[in-house]
């Protein structure tokens, strides 16, 4: 008999602790827990997580952990999201998990949170290629932002990240709460002024028909707006009605009402303002909210891992469409930018044996050539400069914060600097990371001497890689003195990384 693939998914946001236990040969989850938490109430009103919080949260981590034992699950992940490191002492509440419970604790960034949201939607929501198909915006709520991601005919359009998210809101207006008799009135001018903000920049020529709402903390909006009914999707008509019905409600009275805390009714009001303001920019009709968490989005991507899974939508071709909707918007050089993208890709597959980096590597290096010349927007003079930091304040969803930066220093250091020790910026990083960059910088820099005069002379290369010789077939029709040039001054530190140095073999023109 063959034994069960067992691997547990453990999140801590803002709200809620939860653990799912799932046998991933069968696909089929075995135990799930939630303990609710105050974290984020103490990281908005207090800046940390206050000890009695930390020692509820690792007492219901503990009670995680022996579940686990008595599954004899020996494989996990378990993280903590980017609400929870905003609190000034996260770190101490990390290290007194470790030492109470054993959990190793991994932090994900807002991005990684987002693309596994985003995974586990498309997982568990019924029909959702046709929806995105049909002109769809994700609304993804956390505590403390909220992420808007837009579909149309099944492709990834434009995301945004904003610092909206309904607790976030809550404190931020507390003390004007008790300023004013009609605080819903303030609450819906704070968030217009920043919806619009949002619609400045949003694709203008999406015809929108639905909103899939997603996030770790809507369960309690769930019971509110669909009152415990099975079916996951209203109109904007009953919105509409529930909307005017909360607002004349006290809340204390819809507490009573829905059978919810406080704390849940206090963000609730946020959460359907932000919907009424961004039906009434867009237009949709229809409000789906989805089952999916962050828990999910762990077991959906183990899955996908072990192969027992095949998701409908592709979600690092969004991360490519995003990469590339940055370079457009700062005005890069497209036909550039895209041979210098099918060398580079070129190059990585061919020299496998040279590198020993897997496929996530090559997807790093293809963001890297799509965006190495944003900082071009900013100042022509050293642009390579620019690039990196616009690239690491820039969010591209699915990158973990070292994946982020790593993309970053290679559009960096593909120009005139080569990344060393030496340099202070690139001794931030640990050995594997530069490691890593250094081979992904070698492949892009001699990628890029290629169309040095960014007149795509070479139509096509071939590579030969024969023991200490590397040879790099070209053809073109024209005379490559400059990229030869570039190309042999930007071979000296592929030569330091790989120990051999690439030559270039003109084979003439195509036509």
């Amino acid at each position: 008999m063959v034994k069960p693939k067992l691997f547990s998914a453990v999140t801590i946001g803002s709200q809620s602790v939860t653990l799912k236990i799932m046998d991933i040969s069968r696909q089929e989850v075995l135990e799930a827990l939630r303990a609710d938490v105050s974290i984020g109430t103490d990281i908005y009103n207090h800046k940390t997580i206050a000890a009695s919080t930390m020692h509820e949260t690792s007492t219901a981590l503990a009670g995680f952990v022996q579940l686990m034992r008595d599954y004899d699950v020996t494989e996990y992940r378990a993280v903590a999201t980017a609400s929870v490191r905003e609190a000034l002492n996260a770190e101490y509440v990390k290290e007194q998990i470790r030492l109470q419970t054993g959990l190793e604790i991994a932090w994900v960034s807002n991005a990684e949170e987002r693309f596994l949201h985003s995974q586990a939607a498309a997982l568990k929501t019924p029909n959702f290629s046709q929806l995105i198909s049909e002109g769809t915006m994700l609304i993804d709520i956390g505590s403390g932002s909220i992420q808007l991601t837009v579909y149309d005919e099944g492709e990834f359009m434009f995301s945004r990240n904003i610092k909206l998210g309904p607790l976030r809101v809550r404190e931020l207006l507390a003390e004007l709460k008790v300023q004013t008799s009609n605080f819903a009135d303030l609450l819906e001018d704070f968030i217009f002024s920043k919806i619009r903000d949002y619609a400045q920049f949003a694709p203008k020529d999406v015809a929108y028909k639905h909103f899939i709402l997603i996030g770790t903390d809507l369960l309690f909006f769930k019971q509110a707006f669909m009152g415990g009914s099975e079916d996951h999707q209203i109109t904007r008509d009953y919105f509409d009605q529930l909307y005017m019905h909360m607002l004349e409600m006290p809340e204390q009275v819809l507490a009573k009402k829905y059978q919810l805390s406080y704390d849940a009714i206090s963000q609730l009001l946020p959460s359907a303002m932000l919907l009424k303001e961004l039906l009434k920019v867009t237009g949709a009709e229809s409000i789906l909210l989805s089952d999916a968490e962050l828990v999910d989005g762990i077991l959906v991507e183990e899955s996908i891992r072990y192969k027992k899974i095949k998701l409908s939508h592709d979600f690092n071709e969004d991360l490519i469409a995003s990469a590339e909707h940055i370079s457009r918007r700062y005005m890069t050089d497209q036909k550039h930018s895209e041979i210098v993208r099918k060398f580079a890709l070129h190059l990585f597959n061919q020299l496998k044996s040279l590198h020993g980096l897997k496929k996530r590597e090559r997807l790093l290096l293809e963001l890297a050539a799509i965006l190495q010349d944003v900082g071009s927007f900013i100042d022509m003079n050293n642009h390579y400069v620019h690039s990196e930091y616009l690239i690491e304040a820039t969010e591209l969803i699915g990158l973990s914060e070292t994946e982020q930066k790593i993309v970053a220093a290679v559009a960096r250091y593909h120009s005139t600097e080569t990344p060393s020790a030496g340099l202070e910026n690139f001794g931030r990083y640990d050995t594997a990371t530069r490691l890593t960059i250094a081979k992904l910088t070698a492949i892009l820099r001699i990628a890029d001497a290629l169309d040095d005069s960014h007149q795509q002379k070479v139509e096509r290369i071939s590579v030969s890689l024969k023991k200490e010789l590397l040879q790099i077939s070209v053809w073109a029709n024209d005379d490559l003195m400059l990229e030869k040039w570039t190309f042999d001054e930007k071979a000296e530190f592929f030569a330091e990384v790989y120990g051999i140095k690439p030559q270039i073999i003109e084979k003439g023109g195509l036509s």
